[in-house]
């Protein structure tokens, strides 16, 4: 079995907020931030500031943008912890919003517009959902219908649009790359850490 305690998901749920109310006011101070510790990625390629890698996850741009993020991380993030236990769930959320960012940079390489936000790491736990809950009902919104769906489904949706954004460039300011960057490295991830869970598990009955 994974953690019987979940800490780590609302413990990001709390640190985002934190980091949101010290920046997000006043403006001048928030733009300073944004600049500061917002990801460039013309600067990454060239091996510079990288631990906005890191820095930019905590940053949102507004209240909406925090709470689609955080709201998912509530929802799924418990369910996911148990599951992988609260060590590599912590290691899939940070390693997926990293990733996201590096993929985000490559794709982007001349960009000197800062991207911020935990939505790469967000998809990197989407990725761990559609693996783990594959059957597992989310609701979506349709127009001004919540329609329920599987989880598998739902993923399945979601990565095809953002992957038709990113080819068709369709919608700005919005990194659809670092989206599907997440969700890539999230993929991988969860594949990589259930075997060596379920191994751990054995470990633990045998003992």
């Amino acid at each position: 079995m994974g953690s019987k305690v979940t800490v780590v998901s609302y413990l990001l749920i709390a640190v985002n907020i934190i980091i949101f109310i010290q920046t997000s006011a006043p403006q001048e101070y928030f733009s300073q931030y944004i600049n500061n510790y917002g990801l460039v990625p013309v600067q990454i390629i060239h091996g510079e500031n990288l631990y906005t890698l890191l820095t930019s996850m905590f940053l949102h741009a507004d209240i909406w943008h925090l709470a689609i993020n955080m709201l998912f991380l509530f929802l799924s993030g418990d369910a996911i912890e148990r599951e992988l236990g609260s060590s590599r769930f912590l290691a899939l959320y940070l390693a997926c919003g990293i990733s996201a960012g590096l993929f985000h940079s490559y794709m982007n390489s001349t960009s000197t517009i800062p991207t911020i936000g935990a939505s790469g790491a967000i998809f990197g736990l989407l990725a761990a959902l559609a693996i783990l809950f594959p059957f597992r009902w989310v609701f979506t919104i349709l127009g001004f219908v919540p329609v329920p769906l599987p989880a598998l489904v739902f993923v399945f949706i979601t990565v095809l649009t953002e992957t038709a954004y990113v080819y068709y460039g369709t919608v700005e300011n919005i990194a659809h790359t670092a989206h599907v960057g997440g969700f890539l490295a999230g993929l991988f991830l969860t594949l990589l850490f259930i075997p060596k869970r379920r191994k751990q598990d054995k470990h633990k009955l045998s003992d």
